[in-house]
């Protein structure tokens, strides 16, 4: 069999614009249109702009200069939206954190990334707070809501600054970095993913071209905008296009299906998870979901059956995409009128994939043999932050290698088969194996631990914890699920424990995860 060549999809060139400057422009083109609806309330183009604006001349005020992180620690708001242009308009790096993260992930991140700034929602003050005065790098803190605590100031004084135009004066090229979001990577601790506007604008450009979206859409935007899919394809991706987003906090299947019909959405963006629940629920009959042209679903497997069962009951498309922070996030996706349900579809416009044998990573196989999927575009990102080990690793010769193990038809469908990396995705987010053993291995009772994801049809996977007790020690699983739930966001703790004898392990110390995977497989069988 002949090996397949890289495969590159038409000629594309994206417009070298940043974000706010974007921004700039919808809001001259349609400022009074409403960006934003959340509740009772409707922010337009202008007002964001406006708004942005004064915040970063505030943020500048406080110290924070061009290259400094500000950290995001908000659920889907409105302030959001604000504090991520305010950030850029001054050259600064949105390092926005998983809402759900606790203490020690907040610490950790804020800590790595040196940001220089906080701004967090008044429902998570009481995470920040606690680790407020750890916080070295930080000289300016903002909450939301009508009070602060001492030596933080409410973000809505914020934009009351008296220079709204400083942000237009910084120059911010398009090789500058504009966010670092935080991934698990392959199978250990968050590591900073490094994206620039032209990673950013790019992809954004690629997946308007590649997905029928357009200016008088509708979006319903429950995903969550810190995590990469909703941070730069729906937040700022509507933004972009001059199109009306609804703002959900948190996903509720009531209120889901209530804002698709007051609101008549048209593009729903959706994970695996929801798609099982607008296949089962009985709330999707009460309500018109006429108005919505297509679902796009992404961030994890999409299971084929709920999806076909969703279709005939919803009488609507999927379309499935796939992509990684690391790549800005969208490589690939079904075209709307030729979608496989199995398949996350063709290279966007403007990306080559290849697939590589496992081994070496530098064979190109055939298309219909399995390997590593390979992605090279102008969405991939700098690198790892203060990683340049882990960059190297995963970057070479300007190939991205995604860790996701799959194969490619003759037609360009990629099928992804299996993962290489040993990151378990539980409802499209990543959860590192070896962060959750760490936090295992504080307890007291805990020799060893190990933990890999086991297949589960609502969550996709959940993180299960193989754990060697110390001798003489005694500890239950529900001990000791709560002891990794009081210290970790709570999509990352563990669902379920087996205690073993001991935790396998290479001779140089590694855990043997796939041993472990192998020994749930047989728990599993009949």
């Amino acid at each position: 069999m002949a090996v397949s060549p890289a495969r590159p999809t038409t000629t594309f060139t994206y417009r070298e614009i940043t974000l706010q400057d974007r921004l700039r422009e919808v809001a001259r083109e349609v400022g009074d249109k409403p960006a934003l609806l959340m509740g009772d309330r409707s922010v337009t183009f202008r007002e964001i702009d406006q708004l942005s604006d004064q915040l970063a001349a505030a943020l500048a005020k406080r110290g924070v200069r061009p290259g400094d992180r500000v950290t995001i620690f908000m659920p889907n708001s409105i302030e959001f939206v604000i504090a991520f242009y305010g950030t850029l308009k001054i050259g600064a790096v949105v390092n926005p954190i998983n809402a759900q993260s606790k203490e020690r992930e907040v610490r950790f991140q804020v800590d790595d990334a040196g940001a220089t700034a906080v701004l967090y929602h008044a429902a998570l003050a009481p995470v920040v707070d606690a680790v407020r005065s750890e916080l070295k790098s930080v000289r300016a803190f903002a909450v939301t809501g009508d009070a602060a605590p001492s030596g933080v100031e409410r973000f809505n004084d914020l934009l009351l600054a008296d220079e709204p135009d400083l942000g237009i004066s910084v120059q911010v090229g398009m090789n500058d970095l504009a966010a670092l979001p935080y991934t698990s990577g392959t199978t250990g601790f968050p590591k900073g993913v490094m994206l620039t506007h032209a990673n950013l604008t790019a992809n954004q450009q690629q997946f308007f071209a590649a997905v029928p979206v357009r200016r008088d859409d509708v979006f319903l935007n429950v995903l969550p905008y810190f995590h990469i899919y909703a941070l730069n394809l729906l937040m700022t991706g509507a933004i972009s296009l001059g199109a009306t987003q609804v703002v959900m906090p948190r996903f509720d299947m009531v209120e889901y299906c209530t804002l698709v019909e007051r609101h008549r959405a048209t593009v729903c963006f959706i994970v695996p998870p929801i798609v099982l629940g607008l296949a089962m629920s009985p709330e999707v009959e009460k309500h018109d979901f006429s108005s919505v042209r297509f679902f796009f679903s992404g961030a994890a497997p999409l299971a084929p059956d709920p999806a076909r069962r969703m279709i005939q009951r919803i009488g609507k498309p999927i379309i499935q995409g796939y992509g990684l922070t690391e790549t800005s996030p969208v490589t690939h996706a079904n075209p709307m009128d030729a979608a496989v349900l199995e398949s996350i579809g063709r290279v966007v416009p403007g990306t080559e994939d290849k697939i590589v044998d496992l081994e070496t990573g530098t064979k190109t196989l055939a298309d219909g043999e399995v390997g590593e999927i390979c992605v090279r575009g102008p969405q991939v990102m700098r690198g790892y932050w203060n990683k340049p080990q882990d960059t190297a690793d995963v970057i070479r010769d300007g190939w991205f290698h995604t860790g996701d193990v799959g194969r490619r038809d003759d037609k360009g469908y990629v099928f992804i088969v299996d993962r290489k990396k040993e990151f378990i995705k539980y409802k499209g987010f990543g959860v590192g194996p070896a962060e959750v053993e760490a936090v295992l291995c504080e307890h007291p009772a805990v020799a060893d631990a190990g933990v890999i994801g086991k297949p589960n049809e609502e969550a996709g996977e959940i993180p299960k914890a193989f754990v060697q007790l110390r001798p003489n020690a005694q500890a239950t699983a529900d001990e000791l699920i709560a002891f990794v739930k009081e210290r970790i966001a709570d999509y990352k703790r563990v669902r379920e424990i087996e205690f073993i004898e001991k935790v396998p392990r290479t001779a140089s110390g590694k855990i043997l995860r796939r041993e472990l995977a192998e020994l749930e497989r047989r728990r599993a069988s009949p």
